[in-house]
């Protein structure tokens, strides 16, 4: 698993290395609007709500190996593409090419699932989430110290590093070992794609798919809306945004890495996951009150920090725990497919959240755009109490 773990890690560097440098690179460099920016990082996600399923389905009639490696390698040559891209068009290509590849994200939820027994899978969940944390500690670091060397836009230099390691990522994934071979199914009865979606949205994990969409709709506000935020009201250049970014990845280590696995046990999946989305309100209705009543730049930016910390271990204890519980509604033979289609699920709303973060911040700005996202969240929470109504039949054993 520490193989495993270690390709996540090197994988969501690239991904994180993109988000101080995009508005610098879109908005000012080419001349683009907040809305294209925003679009840009919608497509990739897009990408990745097609990749899911398919993958993930792929993964169970392949291996989960041989599809985690094809999916890596579509990556590290998007994010090459990126780096020598220049115009509009090929920006879009590659990072719908690169999310397209990043959909591999069920795989690795399987993968994980058919390693971990069912009470330990929180916390496994958890670590990859600290994995994922540590990407975007790294990435937005490497993204805002390296933008802007050399002669090409701004993105260039990072992105050429991001795909080194992402091929670094590639070695190390032909070392894993295979948790579920091609032919595990072979006495699997053949049904079509859309009719196999259908029954699974029909049972618990259509809520868990639901929940997934809000959250990440919900939370691709702090994506996109928080780089604006701080270079409108913070004048943050990249290397200050980078360094933001890093903060935000801090935050999601020390809460996935270190107390997933321990308070998950004690209190139940479902308690973790509401407390996680309180803090996840609090957090986006502060940020409201911060960019519609302050103005004053020393304590603006402290009050950001606590804000954002709330949003972020919010989304820390919500994101993993919701990933640990999805599993428990998916049988093995279906496992890739499955999470597959609620991690798609999931990127289907960080679409849906980043095409509108553009508009919204244009119209209201930041008022509006967590305004947006706490209603949301209440949203989230309002699923949330019909997935505790069906879990004790998943989960017998569940604290809550």
């Amino acid at each position: 698993m520490a193989g495993l773990l270690l390709v996540v890690f090197i994988n969501f560097v690239g991904i994180g290395a993109l988000i101080p440098i995009l508005p610098f690179t879109v908005v000012d460099q080419l001349g683009y609007s907040e809305s294209v920016m925003t679009l840009l990082l919608a497509s990739f996600s897009l990408a990745m709500f097609i990749g899911n399923p398919i993958l993930g389905r792929l993964s169970d009639k392949l291996g989960r190996k041989r599809i985690l490696i094809a999916s890596i390698s579509v990556a590290t040559a998007a994010h090459f593409w990126f780096a020598v891209s220049e115009d509009i068009t090929t920006l879009f290509m590659s990072r719908i090419l690169a999310g397209f590849g990043a959909g591999n994200i069920g795989v690795i939820h399987a993968i994980i699932a058919d390693n971990s027994e069912r009470q330990d899978r929180a916390r496994m969940m958890g670590l990859m989430g600290a994995c994922i944390g540590a990407g975007f500690v790294l990435g937005p670091a490497l993204g805002g110290l390296l933008a802007g060397i050399g002669s090409g836009p701004a993105h260039q230099m990072p992105f050429l590093v991001a795909g080194i390691f992402s091929a670094i990522s590639l070695i190390m994934a032909f070392r894993l070992p295979e948790s579920y071979p091609s032919n595990a199914d072979a006495k699997q009865v053949k049904t079509s794609f859309f009719a196999r979606v259908t029954a699974l949205m029909s049972g618990p994990l259509g809520l868990f798919a639901a929940a997934f969409f809000l959250l990440n709709l919900s939370f691709a506000q702090v994506e996109a809306a928080y780089v604006l935020v701080v270079r409108d009201l913070l004048g943050f250049g990249t290397r200050e945004t980078g360094w933001l970014f890093t903060y935000i990845g801090i935050c999601i280590i020390i809460v996935q890495g270190g107390l997933i696995g321990r308070i998950v046990p004690r209190f139940g999946e479902m308690r973790v996951i509401r407390t996680g989305i309180y803090c996840l309100i609090t957090g986006q209705l502060v940020t409201v009150m911060l960019a519609t009543l302050f103005a004053d730049g020393g304590a603006l930016l402290m009050h950001i920090l606590v804000a954002t910390s709330f949003v972020c271990i919010g989304f820390a204890l919500t994101n993993p725990t919701l990933s640990a519980a999805s599993s428990a509604a998916s049988r093995r033979d279906e496992m890739g497919g499955a999470l597959g289609l609620v991690q798609g699920f999931g990127s289907l709303g960080q679409v849906i959240g980043l095409t509108a973060a553009g508009p919204l911040y244009l119209s209201g700005g930041a008022g509006l755009s967590f305004s947006f996202a706490a209603l949301i969240s209440v949203c989230l929470l309002i699923t949330l109490f019909f997935i505790a109504r069906v879990w004790p039949k998943l989960s017998p054993s569940a604290a809550s």
